[in-house]
Order: C-alpha cells, then sequence, then structure tokens
C-alpha cells in the first residue's frame, strides 16, 4: 500500500517532526545560557569574597595596631583603661566579619565547582584548593535600552522555541482538520484461494490484483469537529504564552540595565572614595598621636575607611554580575 493523499497529514507531519528538532535545539540553547550566567555570577562571587578576606583583614590589622598603641599609652598613663576595652572591643566585633567571608569564599568555590561539573575529590571537606585568574573589575559596557531590548526580541532562544511551539499548534490544526478529507492510496499484491465446496479440492485460484482506493469519512459523530476546535484553543494558548514571554524578557532586559547603570554610578560615586578614606585615618592617627584628636577618632575612621573598601569591591561584582545578567537578557552567549 502506498498512500497519496491524507489531506495534508502527511506534509503536516514531515513539518512538525523539523519543528520539534528546531525547538529542541533552542531550548538546549537557553539552558546552555542559564549555565554560562550561572557559573559567571559563581565567578564573580568568588572574587568578591576574596576581596572582603582582604578589607577585614587590612580592618583587623589596624585595629590591632590600634589596640597596641592605646595599650602603651594606658602603661605610660596617657590615656584611661576605657580606651583600652573600647579598641579590643572594636577589634573583636571585626573578627567575625573576617570568618564570614572566609566562609563565604568556601561556599562560593563549592558552588562554582558543582555548575562546571568538579567532583570534589572525597578527602578535601571544607576549602577547595581553588585559586581563579581573574580579578574584579569594571570593563567598559555601552549599551542603549532600545537596541538592548531589539536585540533580546531577536535572540533570545526562548521566544524562538515559543515561536516554533506555536508553529507546532498551526500543524495540530492542520492534523485535525485532516481527518474531515478524504485519502487516497494504491495497492497491489498477491493473493490464492481455494474453495472448500469445490469437486476438486486441489483446485486453487491465484493472480495479482491492483487498484486504487478511496476512503471518506462521511460522518464520525462531530469528533473531528470537536479535535478542531481543541486544536484551534491550543494554538491560541501558545499564542498568548508567546505574547506573555515577550512582555517578560522586555521586563527582564530593563532590570538588568537599570542594574547596571545603578553599578556604573556607584562606582563612579567610590572613585575617589577610598581615598579620601585612606587620608582621613592617616590624619585622625596623626591628631590622635599629638594629643589633639580621640580615639573615637581613629575607629570612626577606620570604620568608614572599610565601609568605603567594601562598597567598592561590592560594585565592582555588582556591575560585573549586572553585565553578565544583560548579556543573557539579551540573548548573546546563547549558542552551545
Amino acid at each position: 500500500e502506498q498512500t497519496l493523499y491524507e489531506g495534508g497529514r502527511i506534509s503536516s507531519a514531515l513539518r512538525t517532526a523539523k519543528l520539534t528538532k528546531e525547538q529542541s535545539l533552542l531550548q538546549y540553547q537557553a539552558v546552555v545560557a542559564d549555565t554560562l550566567t550561572d557559573v559567571r555570577v559563581a565567578y564573580y562571587d568568588i572574587l568578591l569574597a576574596a576581596q572582603q578576606i582582604v578589607v577585614h583583614e587590612a580592618s583587623l590589622a589596624l585595629l590591632k595596631k590600634e589596640l597596641e598603641d592605646t595599650t602603651r599609652r594606658f602603661e605610660a598613663g596617657t590615656v584611661p583603661r576605657f580606651n583600652v576595652l573600647r579598641a579590643e572591643v572594636e577589634m573583636a566585633n571585626s573578627r567575625p566579619k573576617l570568618i564570614r567571608a572566609k566562609n563565604s569564599q568556601r561556599i562560593a568555590k563549592n558552588n562554582l565547582a558543582n555548575l562546571i561539573g568538579f567532583r570534589v575529590p572525597t578527602n578535601i571537606w571544607e576549602d577547595i584548593p581553588l585559586t581563579l585568574a581573574g580579578k574584579l573589575e569594571a570593563e567598559p559596557y555601552q549599551v542603549d535600552l532600545p537596541s538592548a531590548v531589539a536585540q533580546a526580541l531577536a535572540q533570545r532562544p526562548e521566544l524562538g522555541a515559543l515561536r516554533k511551539a506555536e508553529s507546532l499548534r498551526q500543524e495540530g490544526v492542520i492534523t485535525a482538520r485532516s481527518s474531515s478529507k478524504p485519502s487516497l492510496g494504491l495497492f497491489a499484491g498477491y493473493g490464492a484461494r481455494n474453495s472448500s465446496f469445490g469437486d476438486d479440492f486441489f483446485r486453487d485460484v491465484a493472480g495479482w490484483n491492483a487498484g486504487v482506493q478511496l476512503n471518506w469519512d462521511l460522518f464520525d459523530g462531530l469528533l473531528t469537529k470537536g479535535k478542531v476546535k481543541q486544536a484551534e484553543a491550543l494554538r491560541e494558548k501558545a499564542r498568548l504564552d508567546l505574547d506573555d514571554n515577550v512582555r517578560r524578557i522586555e521586563l527582564e532586559v530593563r532590570t538588568a540595565f537599570l542594574n547596571l547603570t545603578e553599578a556604573k554610578e556607584v562606582l563612579e560615586s567610590q572613585k575617589k572614595v577610598q581615598e579620601q578614606a585612606e587620608e582621613a585615618l592617616r590624619l585622625a592617627m596623626v591628631r590622635s598621636e599629638a594629643g589633639t584628636g580621640t580615639q573615637l577618632d581613629v575607629l570612626n575612621a577606620q570604620t568608614s575607611l572599610t565601609e568605603a573598601r567594601t562598597t567598592q569591591i561590592q560594585a565592582l561584582r555588582d556591575y560585573s554580575v549586572a553585565r553578565a545578567r544583560l548579556e543573557r537578557a539579551t540573548g548573546q552567549n546563547s549558542s552551545p
């Protein structure tokens, strides 16, 4: 038997197979893009934790030096016992921040190792011996919002997969309608038969046969009509899903763009702050040694310097992450 016409069902099945393959590839590209973004963010988290360790170690070293200076002054009788206690408390309060920073780095290393598929040896329980060669820095990245939105709508693999899904639903409508159309086919074969009621049992009739067969279901209890309505409803749902995801991706691009803009502005505001905080600490220590300043001035200056350093490295991390998320939102780095 060879089918010649099935009301469009055969050609629709071929197009469906092609669309399904293309949709699967786009879905795979979306997973790859998500994984790349997650790896980049995890990488930046490790760099941030490493810089936080450096900042808190430097802060702890300053507070330790302040405690040593205050202790010498107390032993010389120039400051009261209260100053020593305050210095001890400040140094004790800074240690948990350093401990948390080190633990954050260990967790970030484990997260990155898991994302890149690295199997951690069983003899390593806490800190993975993983050293990154990069560093946090704000590389120039220029993009305007309208171009980013247009790029996302054209390149996001999720939208491509949803467009394929809408086309697949259209093929479903064609397949459902084909049931109401005739089917035409050729047939050929060889047959042999023998009548059990004949005079000669061993006398048989054999030969070839061939022809054309036409089938057409004139009435099926409105089954085809119901299937068509169901297929059309699924096609409309696919269209609405596509429209909804277009709006969602536009929002994602706008959010990533605004986060990148915020990170840029924070970095700009922090250009001179760290230098000013270091100079303020130096002046506070000089005044304290000369007897014209107080211990509170020194501790406040140390706190301000630590906050300035922390804000700067956090802004660098936020900038890098915001750029990675914006590139993901606009459909960059989505090819396997």
